[in-house]
């Protein structure tokens, strides 16, 4: 699989990640959709899958920085020569990290305060996540809130920014003169 490949479907996966990541919490409240998940043979609960969707995000988000870590670097080197859009990418891939990290950090921390965990007698099988909205977890829940929302803000720039390299996948390759 050569490289342009795996990273078009490394983005996919983190586009469904990030839409899933931003669906469940919304449809964790709803008892009744959860139950026709079960009728489909899916009982996890919507926390679990947020947990899922979360750690495959962050493992993605990883590997993203690594594959564009070279682009990073040599952007911050020839500064001066860089044009406004490159500028502007740059800049936006920061605030994505940054926003990014702290949503994925807030999330383990919430995860950790509040006793998630995934297994039969955790808080998510016994299904009382989130039933209390006080306590030592609360502040950290609104910042991972925040961060979740600033990254998600952030990222759909990020990705309008780069729109032209996505649709590029869906063109047809120009015919090369013949010589």
């Amino acid at each position: 699989m050569n490289v342009k490949r795996f990273s078009l479907i490394k983005d996919i996966l983190m586009f469904i990640c990030l839409i899933g990541l931003m669906l469940t919490p919304y449809l964790a409240r709803h008892a009744d959709i959860g139950r026709a998940w079960e009728f489909l043979g899916w009982n996890w609960h919507f926390v679990t899958w947020h947990m899922l969707f979360g750690c495959i995000l962050a493992v993605l988000f990883i590997i993203h920085i690594a594959l564009n870590f070279k682009w990073l670097t040599g952007t911050a080197k020839a500064w001066a020569k860089a044009n406004a859009a490159t500028k502007a990418k740059f800049f936006m891939m920061i605030i994505v990290c940054i926003t990014m990290s702290a949503s994925i950090i807030t999330g383990i921390l919430w995860g950790l305060s509040t006793g998630v965990s995934v297994g039969p007698t955790s808080l998510i099988a016994s299904g009382t996540v989130g039933i209390t909205p006080y306590g030592p977890s609360s502040t950290i829940s609104f910042w991972h809130t925040i961060t979740s929302w600033a990254a998600f803000y952030f990222t759909g720039i990020h990705i309008g920014l780069h729109l032209q390299k996505f649709l590029s996948f869906a063109q047809k390759p120009k015919a090369k003169p013949a010589a």
